[in-house]
């Protein structure tokens, strides 16, 4: 009974194996279209019947045609008891230029394909026809002769007709340079040869790292129109996002399905700029910019210059036209006479539609020695590429007068030292200038040494007495008020921060950053009188974590300060969001245990 199975079994073996030897080996091409417009891709389809093995050689049609991708299949069949087999592969081709073009001939397995031709619009043709295209893309720069290290824009802009389905823009190439991309894309709308296209702009900027042409290449865009003109009037690209870039663009095997649109190739037109190389300035330093800027603010504000104790002194260069990577880092010198402790410098590239960047340097300043301080000149050269001349932003030299530690004398000045130098002398030396009188008095020596005698007695019995006064003084106040001289002692720096906190409210409510940033540092000197704050940023740390509310509120207040031209600044939401912060801090530090102990050496009352 299993007989008839096994028949037919050795039945399709047979037309297995003998069905593809009848069937001829061919190896053909063919394009769905023999003429096409500028920009528009083509299908080729690659077929091989019979015992062809391998892959086909694209290779050759990398001159005239870019591969956008590749698909492959295989099929088998039985016709009449023969049995053939065939391979299929599917290539989506954009032109690279136009004219009449052909698909050369492809080789698979010892077969080649025939030549097929194709007209494609001439790209001149095309531009010509710009106002009735659907979809195109032109790109802009904002200096074509820049300097080497010189910022300027490169604008690529997508127009519109009809809303693609999908669309997804690749980056723009320069060999030489850095493209960075500036903010979002900006939606417009413009009318070309009476047709009304919607706009969209990209903005880069792009910094060339060596003289010479630079040439940008154009970015491509691949866009899936629909059949229907009527699309057309849907919002533009309503379905997404953004424009080109995120992850719905990247989605893109949709676009190769012919019923669901007709995709389209658009790039726009590759640019060269000449960059012109550095001029011979001799100076180490080469910042091309628009403006720059030099600044310094003191804290605390106005400093005080005092032996042992640090001021903060905050360099800031802000310069237009150029990104904070570009930016030298400021030399204030070493002055003699001071410890110096810089921090890193901090760069920011602040946001708008024109490059604006900051570098701050904040230097601790703690002077070792009373007298005259020199604060050395500062100076950044710089090239104005608006002028096209060579600048310098200078902070000139600064002389201060820094004052003696507490408890320490003042040094006198050499004059007087010298002046004094006689009248230290011992009582019974005479000097050699006196006049004779003075040198011979016909006084006996043994009287003058028993007047000398009661010096040393009498000097004994004032230290006892002095002694005696200060043992009952401390004991009197250790007996009746030594916790409240202690409590009064620490009143003051309470009063100290009420004070600064009504002037940070004050400058809030006036919207004046400057002013409420010194307050805020005359509050924290007032709250961490032994180790004051060395800016907004270190007030925020004390205050709150990284990332809090409260740091960035002082954060926002250093950029409105620093920022070119003044930053908006919100002063009254900021105080709104200090205050609570800044009373919690005095309440803390009210609550804070009383040492009973009074100072050894108490200070005199009044």
């Amino acid at each position: 009974m299993h007989r008839p199975i096994t028949t037919w079994l050795s039945l399709l073996m047979l037309l297995l194996l003998v069905g593809p030897a009848g069937a001829a080996d061919d190896f053909s091409a063919e394009l769905d279209r023999t003429q096409v417009r500028a920009n528009e891709t083509l299908t080729l389809r690659l077929r091989a019947e019979g015992r062809l093995a391998g892959e086909p050689d694209l290779t050759p049609l990398n001159q005239d045609f870019e591969i956008l991708d590749q698909s492959s299949g295989t099929r088998m069949s039985i016709i009449n008891g023969a049995v053939s087999q065939t391979r299929e592969w599917t290539l989506e081709l954009a032109p690279r230029r136009g004219g009449r073009l052909q698909v050369p001939p492809l080789a698979l397995g010892g077969k080649q394909s025939s030549p097929v031709a194709v007209e494609v619009l001439p790209a001149d043709q095309a531009a010509a026809d710009t106002g009735s295209k659907p979809i195109f893309v032109e790109t802009r720069v904002e200096n074509a002769t820049p300097y080497v290290q010189q910022s300027f824009v490169y604008r690529i802009r997508v127009l519109y007709r009809e809303q693609p389905r999908r669309a997804v823009l690749s980056e723009p190439q320069a060999e030489g340079a850095t493209l960075e991309r500036q903010g979002e894309d900006q939606s417009s709308s413009e009318t070309i040869q009476g047709q009304r296209y919607t706009v969209i702009e990209r903005r880069y900027l792009v910094v060339p790292q060596r003289s010479g042409p630079l040439t940008i290449a154009s970015p491509r865009l691949e866009a899936l129109l629909p059949e229907s003109r009527s699309a057309g009037r849907r919002g533009p690209f309503a379905d997404f996002n953004d424009p080109f870039g995120n992850a719905p663009f990247q989605d893109l095997p949709d676009l190769f399905d012919r019923g669901s649109g007709r995709r389209v190739i658009e790039r726009g037109q590759d640019l060269t700029v000449q960059v012109r190389p550095q001029p011979n300035v001799g100076t180490a330093t080469w910042l091309p910019a628009e403006s720059v800027q030099l600044s310094e603010e003191w804290t605390p504000s106005p400093p005080r210059f005092r032996v042992g104790e640090p001021v903060t002194r905050t360099l800031v260069i802000t310069a237009r036209g150029v990104t904070a990577a570009q930016l030298p880092t400021l030399d204030p010198g070493t002055p003699e006479g001071a410890k110096v402790y810089p921090e890193p410098p901090k760069g920011e590239d602040l946001p708008g539609t024109a490059p604006t960047a900051l570098k701050t340097l904040k230097i601790a300043l703690v002077p070792s020695r009373a007298g005259e301080l020199i604060l050395p000149e500062v100076r950044v050269p710089w090239w104005d590429t608006t002028a096209d001349q060579e600048r310098v932003a200078v902070i000139p030299l600064r002389r201060v007068q820094v004052e003696p530690a507490p408890g320490e004398p003042a040094s006198p000045p050499p004059e007087t030292a010298a002046a004094n130098r006689p009248a230290a002398s011992a009582p019974n030396q005479v000097s050699a200038d006196a006049p004779p009188a003075a040198r011979d008095t016909g006084v006996d020596s043994s009287a003058t040494d028993s007047t000398k005698v009661p010096w040393p007695w009498l000097t004994l019995l004032f230290a006892l007495a002095w002694l005696a006064t200060l043992s009952w003084n401390l004991l009197r106040r250790s007996g009746r008020g030594g916790t409240g001289q202690v409590t009064a002692a620490r009143m003051k720096p309470q009063r100290g921060e009420a004070a600064a906190r009504t002037r940070v409210r004050r400058a809030c409510t006036a919207a004046d950053p400057r002013a409420a940033r010194a307050a805020l540092l005359d509050w924290g000197l007032a709250r961490w009188p032994h180790d004051p704050p060395r800016g907004l940023g270190d007030i925020g740390t004390r205050l709150g974590p990284a990332g809090s509310a409260t740091a960035d509120v002082l954060e926002h207040i250093d950029r409105a300060v620093y920022a070119p031209g003044g930053a908006a600044w919100d002063g009254a939401a900021a105080w709104r969001a200090l205050e609570p912060t800044l009373r919690m801090a005095e309440h803390q530090r009210r609550a804070l245990p009383v040492d009973p102990l009074p100072h050894l050496y108490p200070r005199p009352e009044g």
